[in-house]
């Protein structure tokens, strides 16, 4: 089996382009990807370094630099990697987009074979947005295509981003993952409060969550109670511990599951235990039910414990993970810095101890810190030299990681090891990129071509006409269940045989029925003909088998006549959207009834 270039690369800081760097890393690597890629905000952020370079940072900075060859802006612009400024003093990048300086017409034409839902959502963005967004886009789809490469087939992507082109993203996605792949739209609360005098106040920040397939790591998170749902665990034991009720039932409508007595208790009609004998029994003889005055166990009678909880399962709208304070230790200086608590939740949930983890944009080392607190491998890169003295800073505020930064130097400048060499973060530049072994084959995710849409037609005939119709010809008996009924459109309804809600073009009265009220409420969008009609026999509206047999007997030549009166009286050029300017002339639509 070939080994994956990646196994090599755990805590390695890659200075590049990171579309290169994507490029170079094996097929079906990583487990996890986490990105906070810039935004589309059309401006340069710059921020004050906390606190500046030291003389030694700015000096390794700069060795580093020379060793790549990197002199000047200019030779940072050809290398796609960003240029620092030299007074050692900010940490910015650059978030302005347009096709002159970001896109190359080859690449987009290329990406019209390969990926063309990617390439119509880049030209459509043009038009709803602006030519400045349809460039990131276009950036980011670059990025995401080679993501998806190196994610393993159990792997998963978390994008961050915010108002600005979230919608655009959002749809880059479905077009490169699938839309079958989205699991959530997360809602992150950074701030309580953001004064804007002319709409409400932007306060949060999204994250795509997608996975590379359906057989995806998940672990499921938790959060601390709020006051008021501690205050649920309300009870105690004789020893103190605080616990609150937790039903032992479950809805059992239309099943015997569960329905049986236990201990001298029995469910109600409608529900059954919710878990089977040999669990209940365990949880009695540990004392976890709850008992009546008579000694049977209460139904709401399952003991849950506080101390066993491990709190609130999480939800897709996070507001209990606060902006870093302008005081905190973990402030780098990047003005758009997110803090470890979230990367760490996200890898928690998305991945397993010793997982390999990436962050292509790491120039504020959040997720290659959280990483390491949750025992997970990474791999890191970021297009500024200036974010390997970021993530040398960032680790060194966490000593109890004994973790060496590649070069370091102690008080008395001699180079600081440890006996155990996978401690060390490396750093690499643009022109040591990985090699990759998986063969290099040409992703392709085609889409068929759309066939022109079939559009609702208007209908021919009115509710009333129809269903008036059908009284003159079959009388006031549901067309299901047999039972008469007033001449009454409340009691007798027009119902639709396919569901209207499936398919809005079906209102003729070749998809018409007479249901009764409790049969077309049974029927809903779910049933078929013959269901509801066994259905109505369960209730007791059809006394007999022979009954039922007969009433679908009824039913199906009802259907076929009402099919037989459509032919009759529809037009020969039905009415149809003519977006040509030319008449259409084809046959009306007509759908197939299937009453089994």
């Amino acid at each position: 089996m070939t080994r994956l270039n990646v196994e090599e690369l755990d805590r390695t800081v890659f200075i590049s382009d990171n579309l290169p760097f994507l490029k170079s890393l094996d097929n079906e690597s990583v487990d996890l990807v986490v990105i906070d890629p810039p935004f589309s905000k059309n401006q340069t952020f710059v921020g004050n370094l906390k606190p500046p370079l030291t003389d030694t940072e700015y000096r390794l900075e700069r060795e580093l630099m020379d060793a790549w060859r990197v002199f000047d802006p200019a030779t940072a612009y050809e290398l796609g990697i960003e240029y620092p400024d030299q007074t050692g003093t900010t940490a910015k990048f650059e978030d302005i987009w347009n096709f002159g300086r970001r896109v190359f017409q080859d690449d987009l034409d290329e990406l019209k074979n390969t990926h063309p839902a990617a390439w119509w959502l880049i030209h459509s963005t043009r038009y709803t947005h602006s030519d400045g967004t349809a460039a990131y886009i276009f950036f980011m789809v670059q990025r995401m295509v080679e993501i998806k490469r190196v994610l393993k087939n159990t792997g998963s992507v978390y994008l961050h981003c915010d108002h600005s082109a979230n919608a655009y993203l959002r749809q880059m996605m479905d077009a490169i993952f699938g839309s079958s792949q989205f699991r959530n739209e997360i809602v992150w609360q950074r701030t309580e409060s953001h004064n804007t005098p002319d709409r409400y106040g932007n306060i949060a920040d999204i994250i795509l969550y997608y996975t590379k397939s359906d057989e995806f790591i998940w672990n499921q998170q938790f959060h601390n109670y709020s006051e008021a749902q501690l205050k649920r665990f309300r009870q105690k034991d004789s020893d103190g511990r605080r616990y609150r009720l937790d039903d032992l039932t479950a809805p059992r409508p239309d099943s015997n599951s569960g329905k049986f007595e236990w201990r001298g208790t029995m469910p109600s009609s409608t529900r059954g235990w919710g878990y089977k004998l040999e669990q209940l029994e365990q949880w009695w003889r540990e004392g976890r039910i709850h008992v009546k005055r008579d000694g049977t166990p209460r139904m709401d009678g399952l003991k849950k414990y506080l101390d066993e909880s491990e709190g609130k399962v999480l939800q897709n709208i996070w507001t209990d993970v606060p902006r870093i304070p302008n005081t905190s230790a973990e402030r780098t200086g990047y003005p758009t810095q997110k803090p470890q608590a979230l990367a760490k939740r996200i890898i928690e949930a998305s991945s397993n101890p010793g997982d390999i983890v990436l962050d292509c944009f790491a120039g504020c080392a959040y997720v290659p810190v959280a990483a390491e607190l949750s025992d997970r491998r990474w791999i890191a890169c970021d297009m500024s030299p200036r974010a390997w003295t970021v993530v040398r800073r960032q680790f060194h505020k966490q000593p109890d990681l004994r973790i060496v930064t590649e070069g370091e130097l102690d008080k008395y400048g001699v180079e600081v090891t440890f006996d155990n060499r996978d401690k060390v973060i490396r750093v690499r530049g643009p022109h040591d990129l990985p090699k990759r072994v998986t063969e290099n084959v040409p992703i392709k995710i085609l889409i068929d071509e759309l066939p022109d849409p079939q559009f609702r037609q208007k209908t021919l005939e009115s509710y009333d006409q129809i269903w008036q119709a059908f009284v003159d010809e079959w009388g006031t008996a549901c067309w299901y269940c047999g039972t008469e009924k007033s001449e009454d459109k409340r009691e007798l309804q027009l119902d639709h045989i396919e569901p209207n809600t499936k398919d809005g073009r079906n209102d003729d009265c070749f998809n018409r029925a007479l249901a009764c009220a409790p049969c077309n409420s049974d029927k809903s969008n779910n049933l078929t003909v013959k269901k509801t009609i066994d259905k109505a026999m369960e209730a007791g509206r059809i006394a007999t088998t022979a009954l039922r047999d007969e009433q679908f007997s009824r039913f199906t030549d009802r259907h076929e006549w009402a099919k037989r009166r459509w032919e009759d009286i529809k037009p020969s050029k039905p009415q149809s959207i003519d977006v040509s300017g030319d008449a259409d002339n084809s046959e009306p639509f007509m759908v197939s009834i299937t009453l089994e």
